[in-house]
């Protein structure tokens, strides 16, 4: 398949390009920045409609990473949001006009939880164990509106258009290997403000990451979907309802206490995708 990547020389898109590519289809990457390689990232500004329609051309998927990566990361938060959606808008609309029948999105967990880009409102989750079908709860992050919106638009094309698979992966916090070292470093002990409760724990690592975005080009049925890939940390002393009971008093349990077997519901990505997360940390809470 005929595969085209943005935001192929981001940490997140370097790994996808190779897994889609190990997995022999043909990558057309592009990005803010050249980037040598096989295949070579070729330079675009995604706020160019035009430029898409050429670098576009002839292919088969879209898998869109281009975007601002964070709520800091532009020169103002009005840019963010005007120029985030003005990329998602330029990139899902040029796909669909060529033809394209297959599109990939990454969006983000800051959707349903409202978050001031550092720190997560806790008590913003809506209920637990969470999933990808929980409802939108940007707030006024820019960052995250600018998703919220890009899921609407893959929504509303895929209700007009009954051909288009469209995957919205609401990614959580991504790691590298950095984590895996922190957590050595620590003899897998941790603190409770090193868990990442604010978010439930959730992570994925980038080459997880790369693969659910392989199973749902491959996979994917036609229609609109929405998926909340993520890992939860393995905390070795204490049950996820005890975690539950201890760290999200007031978050409704979405099963009955004692079926509460982890924070994060993956069963739909399981079922529609055949899609497991690979790679999993144990850690035990420390209590001082």
């Amino acid at each position: 398949m005929k595969i085209f990547v943005t935001g192929a020389a981001g940490k997140l898109g370097s790994v996808t390009v190779k897994v889609l590519t190990e997995a022999g289809h043909e990558v057309r990457a592009t990005d803010r920045k050249f980037a040598a390689g096989t295949p070579r990232v070729e330079p675009s500004d995604l706020l160019d409609e035009h430029t898409l329609y050429r670098l576009m051309d002839g292919v088969e998927a879209v898998v869109h990473l281009g975007n601002h990566p964070n709520r800091f990361a532009g020169p103002s938060p009005q840019r963010i949001l005007a120029e985030n959606v003005a990329m998602n808008a330029n990139v899902f609309s040029a796909a669909l006009d060529l033809g394209v029948r297959r599109i990939v999105f990454s969006s983000s967990i800051q959707v349903m939880l409202k978050t001031d880009g550092i720190r997560t409102d806790r008590s913003s989750i809506p209920y637990l164990p969470l999933d990808g079908n929980a409802p939108a709860n940007p707030g006024l992050n820019p960052y995250a509106l600018s998703k919220q919106f890009a899921e609407e638009h893959l929504r509303t094309a895929a209700r007009e258009i009954p051909e288009l698979s469209a995957t919205a992966l609401r990614f959580p916090m991504l790691v590298g290997e950095w984590w895996s070292r922190r957590i050595e470093m620590n003899s897998g002990r941790m603190r409770q403000d090193e868990l990442h409760l604010n978010e439930a724990t959730a992570h994925l690592t980038f080459p997880d990451a790369a693969r659910v975005i392989l199973a749902a080009i491959e996979r994917q049925a036609p229609g609109y979907h929405c998926y909340f890939p993520s890992q939860t940390l393995d905390i070795t002393n204490r049950t996820p309802a005890e975690i539950a009971r201890a760290f999200f008093p007031g978050v409704r349990l979405a099963v009955p206490e004692a079926e509460l077997a982890e924070l994060v519901d993956r069963s739909a990505l399981e079922r529609d995708l055949g899609y497991r997360a690979q790679d999993r940390f144990r850690v035990t809470l420390r209590d001082d």
